[in-house]
């Protein structure tokens, strides 16, 4: 399983404690937040200065030259790309070189990216993705979303917020936020709230010293106080039919209850 994907999945969990032998061990406390990279191929600088969760390395195509450079940026952090174009082959490439998640699009991906389970499979969406396909996203073969659409808003909006908690609702998929400007501890925090796991920083925009304020706000956020921290399955709406306070059936029922009592 992706290492990256595992750690979203923990995120704002509380960890039991240890029983039995060695229950003196100690406990890794899951982040309330993750802080993810974005390059280029090209390392900025702001990259050295924070302490990324992941990095993810934005690249035109999966070819094992350029992920060997990747390998070489990332060092001992967990990696993954985002590239223009995928092909079926791709993910093969990616795990060979030591990769652990790739970031896909709907529109220019092959679906047969998507058949294995040994990379994380992250779909990036627009924050206004149309919600008649936005009820597909449970069943889909992706391990993650990630929310484009709201990387130069500064500060977020009420709006904002709106939209990604409609994008929330749908679906109990752990999910990313795009951003190429940093974000203040109160902002983080109503993300934390609203059930974000992690954000994605572009340091090709961001300056060094505002990437490691962001840092620094994320690990003082408090644990999450919304019921989100354990992810709760998406139910089916019921039809209109099923709310209906005259069914047919109903009807059928009374009448033949009327013919029993005729006789």
């Amino acid at each position: 399983m992706s290492k990256l994907i595992d750690r979203l999945e923990k995120v704002g969990t509380a960890a039991s404690n240890p029983m039995g032998f060695g229950a003196n061990r100690t406990v890794e406390k899951a982040p309330p937040l993750l802080l993810i990279a974005l390059s280029g191929m090209e390392p900025p600088k702001s990259l050295s200065q924070i302490q990324a969760d992941s990095l993810i390395i934005a690249t035109p195509q999966v070819e094992k030259e350029g992920l060997e450079a990747a390998k070489v940026m990332a060092e001992d952090t967990i990696w993954g790309v985002w590239p223009e174009t995928l092909t079926s082959d791709s993910p093969d490439v990616l795990k060979e070189e030591g990769g652990d998640f790739f970031i896909c699009s709907p529109g220019n991906t092959p679906d047969e990216v998507l058949a294995g389970e040994e990379l994380g499979r992250i779909l990036a969406i627009p924050v206004d993705f149309p919600e008649e396909l936005g009820r597909s996203l449970e069943g889909l073969p992706v391990d993650a979303l990630l929310l484009t659409g709201l990387e130069e808003a500064s500060p977020l909006s009420l709006g904002d917020l709106l939209q990604i908690c409609s994008m929330r609702d749908l679906t109990s998929k752990p999910m990313l936020l795009l951003r190429s400007h940093g974000l203040n501890q109160g902002e983080l925090a109503v993300l934390q709230d609203a059930g974000i796991q992690a954000v994605v920083l572009d340091l090709r925009a961001v300056k060094g010293k505002e990437a490691t304020q962001m840092q620094e706000a994320i690990s003082g956020l408090p644990p999450r106080k919304t019921k989100r921290d354990s992810a709760s399955p998406v139910l089916p709406r019921p039809s209109s039919r099923a709310l209906s306070p005259g069914r047919r059936d109903d009807d059928d029922d009374d009448n033949n209850d009327d013919d029993e009592d005729d006789f």
